[in-house]
């Protein structure tokens, strides 16, 4: 938006937790940038800019992740970081801080045994050494070292390396230590950009007292450093390279301890007022963070697999979360997607708000703070309209991409409006309504206007930014919308499942009015969502297909082409009553349901690629909406298939860790699901996925503003015959809750319940 809150200059990684999503900065593209099939440059695009996969990206299934706030690290199975290897490095507000870090044991690179990022925030990699020649001339036989590597992002960056010697000798050798930066925008580096790029400059570094700092000038007028500190002191120490000279005797441990600190500092300019800020340095504590993460139930199962996945996937939301001032919101994924993003940040809230409700409201300022105020063609913003995309880099603060923030989303603004409304029903706090009540009316404004200036009344969109998003839906790729005979949709595009989101919006938001005595707004909204589903039932529906079209584009032309978007029409009820089932059925034939999920084009379609981003492959957080639907309306069968489907595929993964996106090759094809080589893991809106299937499972539809709780149409799977959900929050209230599977029936106890709240069972 192009006024924005104005922000702090100086940050630290003790301020590695200040992202500010109160910066200006460009921002273009999503994440259709994944997508191999679509390199190059796109229609109306700039060269240099592109919307297609990383430039020389092609596999980082096998990187080891870790974020602490807005510090993330990439590197390979032994805790190296290595230059153009794939990305590795340590980030910090979308910049590489450094992107070298190489252990040596006498020259040679040590053989990992064991890589595990578990805990979010901390990586170990236990190591050993190949045969090795010791200064005393003698050669060391392989596995003879354990070699504990042990990193922890937080207020500080630390890293640990204990060398245990395993053998019966005493063992003199060098450990060395590789490290540099140049100091790449993460744009860049992931092929969004291509030199080249206005740069500052990379200095010389400086050793001084047994530590190292690493200093970029930057363009932008910020000055990003690196400081390496070193425990106990190397016996040689160069601006690259430390070196230790190890004697360990018989069972004897050396530790070596690294310490990174992380600073960006530089003028900022204020978005209200265009003037330059004074730096200051966060503090990196986040009181709102800490109030967002102690906010959860405790939920046991009867399977312990089923345990860990979902464990698994709270954690990865925790790990995402990202804080900025006092606004917490959720990091779409690592690595691409260290950012705020509006329909990620929204989705994820939505689907863990019986989980982490105080995630709602915080996401929901922060965008509202960046809502557009203003017609700018190059970043696609329009008065009313919700962010897609911020960046806090080198070539966003050059506005060299658009996305300062990026308006090139024409679903985030419904999903702000149905996730305000969830929210409200989960906790029955209407202050935040009133809080955002403006942001609400331009929200509202904004779709109305769009209808009008479009075909048949519907949402669609189109860029009219020279670097902007060919399609801005959540299937957002350059090839991820596509017609029957395999061509491209042309703009302006209607989306079906967009559609659904502005009928649920208006009905949403007219239930709020309605709660605070505004009967004759509410009224109108009401009558505008039954008129645009009428429209959409006549327009939308393909008889020839017996589906839903997948679109509808220039000139009213539909495309026939069977996709997994019409699904969406089943959890926001737009779908007509005749026509519901059909869909939900349809998803879950072959050419559709691969047996891990649903894919998001049919095999059937000329377009269809198991392979690709978004034309065949299986999105964890597509089936989970797409299997909420299926709950409403009773489907409970059908759920059951999309909800085992997507937790097997979850204990599949390392750590039962559910990427953004997985191959869409059949069950009967393979054992396990095929990675999608360069997927986002963990990613926002995946990790949301088991907590919103188990949320539609339980049948959990809050009524918090009437002190209700309605568990509809309750049905656990068969492989999930028992959970007990304890402190969950409707309200002011708590509820615990037993669910037991007896054959075809899942049987709801309360057994236990805090304040005022009625539960009421329907089957």
């Amino acid at each position: 938006m192009a006024t924005q809150q104005d922000q702090q200059d100086t940050r630290q990684h003790e301020g590695a937790g200040q992202q500010d999503p109160h910066q200006q900065q460009p921002a273009p593209n999503a994440h259709d940038d994944h997508n191999p099939q679509t390199q190059g440059q796109t229609r109306g695009q700039k060269p240099g800019a592109k919307h297609g996969g990383p430039s020389h990206i092609s596999d980082i299934h096998g990187a080891v992740t870790t974020k602490w706030n807005q510090v993330f690290m990439l590197c390979a199975n032994t805790g190296d970081m290595i230059p153009d290897r794939n990305g590795n490095g340590l980030y910090f507000r979308d910049m590489c801080f450094l992107d070298h870090l190489e252990l040596l044991l006498s020259g040679q690179h040590a053989i990992s045994l064991l890589a595990d990022a578990g805990k979010g925030d901390q990586a170990v990699f236990e190591l050993t050494n190949p045969q090795i020649e010791l200064a005393d001339g003698r050669t060391l036989p392989k596995e003879r070292l354990s070699i504990k590597r042990s990193y922890t992002l937080h207020h500080q960056i630390t890293q640990t390396i204990d060398v245990h010697n395993l053998d019966r000798e005493e063992v003199a050798f060098d450990l060395a230590l590789r490290f540099g930066s140049g100091f790449q925008d993460m744009l860049v580096i992931r092929g969004f950009l291509r030199p080249p790029v206005r740069r500052g400059t990379v200095c010389a570094p400086s050793v001084k007292n047994g530590a190292v700092t690493l200093e970029y000038d930057g363009a932008d007028g910020h000055t990003r450093t690196t400081a390496l500190r070193f425990s106990p002191v190397p016996a040689e120490l160069r601006g690259d390279t430390a070196v230790f000279h190890l004697h360990l005797k018989p069972r004897a441990v050396q530790t070596i301890t690294l310490t990174i600190d992380l600073k960006d500092a530089g003028p900022e300019k204020s978005p209200t007022s265009g003037g330059t800020q004074t730096p200051h340095t966060g503090s990196g504590k986040h009181s709102a963070l800490d109030k967002v993460l102690a906010t959860q139930p405790t939920v046991t199962t009867a399977n312990p697999l089923f345990d860990r996945a979902l464990r698994r996937s709270l954690d990865d939301v925790r790990m995402l979360m990202t804080a900025s001032l006092d606004d917490v919101f959720v990091a779409a994924g690592i690595p691409w997607y260290v950012a705020l993003f509006g329909r990620d940040s929204c989705i994820t809230a939505f689907e863990t708000l019986a989980f982490q409700p105080e995630l709602a409201p915080s996401t929901l300022r922060v965008l509202a703070r960046y809502q557009g105020t203003e017609h700018n063609a190059y970043q696609d913003e329009e008065p009313g309209k919700i962010p897609h995309e911020l960046r806090v880099g080198e070539t966003a603060n050059l506005h060299e991409v658009p996305m300062t923030p990026y308006y090139g989303t024409v679903d985030a603004t419904p999903w702000f409006l149905m996730l305000l409304a969830q929210y409200t029903r989960w906790t029955g706090d209407m202050n935040l309504f009133h809080e955002l009540r403006d942001n609400v009316n331009r929200a509202l404004a904004w779709m109305d206007d769009n209808e009008r200036s479009t075909m048949q009344g519907f949402l669609t969109y189109g860029t009219k930014s020279e670097r902007g998003l060919v399609n801005q839906g959540w299937k957002d790729s350059d090839n991820g919308v596509v017609n029957q005979d395999g061509s491209l949709v042309e703009p302006p595009v209607a989306l079906v499942e967009v559609q659904g989101y502005a009928y649920q919006a208006r009905r949403d938001i007219a239930e709020l009015l309605r709660h605070v005595g505004e009967n004759d707004a509410a009224r109108k909204l009401e009558q505008q969502a039954e008129a645009l589903k009428q429209r959409f039932n006549e327009h939308f529906w393909v008889s020839d297909t017996n589906f839903y079209a997948f679109a509808i584009q220039r000139g009213g032309r539909v495309s026939q082409a069977i996709a997994s978007n019409p699904g969406h029409t089943l959890f926001t009820h737009i779908a007509s009553d005749d026509k519901a089932k059909t869909v939900a059925d349809r998803l879950l034939q072959d050419d559709m349901f691969c047996g891990w999920g649903v894919r998001t084009l049919s095999a059937n379609e000329i377009a269809y690629n198991p392979l690709d981003y978004q034309v065949g492959s299986v999105w964890p957080h597509d089936n989970a909406l797409i299997a909420l639907g299926m709950r409403r309306w009773g489907f409970t069968g059908q759920m059951e298939r999309v909800f085992t489907g997507i937790f097997q595929a979850a204990t599949q993964f390392i750590h039962f860790r559910l990427p953004e996106v997985f191959d869409g090759f059949s069950q009967s094809q393979y054992t396990r699901p095929v990675e999608y080589p360069v997927a986002c893991s963990p990613q926002a809106w995946a990790a949301g996925a088991l907590p919103m299937l188990l949320t539609a499972a339980l049948g959990l539809e809050p009524h918090a503003l009437t002190h209700e709780l309605h568990i509809q149409r309750p049905h656990l799977p068969d492989w999930l015959n028992q959970v007990s959900i304890t402190a969950l929050k409707v309200g002011d209230a708590t509820v615990d809750l037993r669910y037991q599977r007896d054959g075809a029936t899942t049987l709801v106890a309360v057994t236990g319940r805090t304040g005022d709240v009625d539960v009421r069972v329907e089957y």
